[in-house]
């Protein structure tokens, strides 16, 4: 366990480098919202950003939490039940439809980025609220 954890601390510069390289979506995409696939590749591309944000922070707030406690478990299983955010936002994007799952290049598509976005970005709130108070 313990070698597990040395390793995971020297890995983190490195996870934390590549993930700041690996943005690519300007937020400022946000300003230019009309509807259509547009919408949809602006909200899928800041949730990606926005995840790999979350992973960090789970990480720093993982390194936290003292060997064999059980917060780790309940930490762990929050950022399991976030991984699944996407399947819920399928229903959404499908009841405006008429519960068809099968969408051209309408608004439907960007619904269901946009929820997507939205609960990774509440997502990265809650978490940045437990960063903060870690260092306390």
């Amino acid at each position: 366990m313990m070698l597990a954890t040395q390793c995971l601390a020297c890995l983190m510069p490195l996870v934390i480098w590549s993930s700041v390289v690996a943005a690519e979506t300007d937020p400022e995409c946000l300003k230019h919202l009309g509807g259509g696939y547009g919408d949809a590749e602006c909200y899928h591309g800041l949730s990606a950003d926005m995840a790999a944000s979350n992973g960090r922070l789970y990480q720093s707030i993982r390194m936290t939490i003292p060997a064999n406690n059980g917060h780790a478990k309940i930490l762990d299983e929050y950022m399991e039940a976030q991984k699944n955010v996407a399947r819920y936002c399928e229903l959404q994007r499908d009841s405006g439809d008429k519960w068809s799952s099968e969408h051209d290049g309408s608004m439907y598509p960007a619904l269901f980025e946009q929820c997507v976005y939205d609960a990774r970005k509440a997502q990265n709130e809650f978490l940045k609220g437990i960063h903060v108070m870690t260092k306390w």
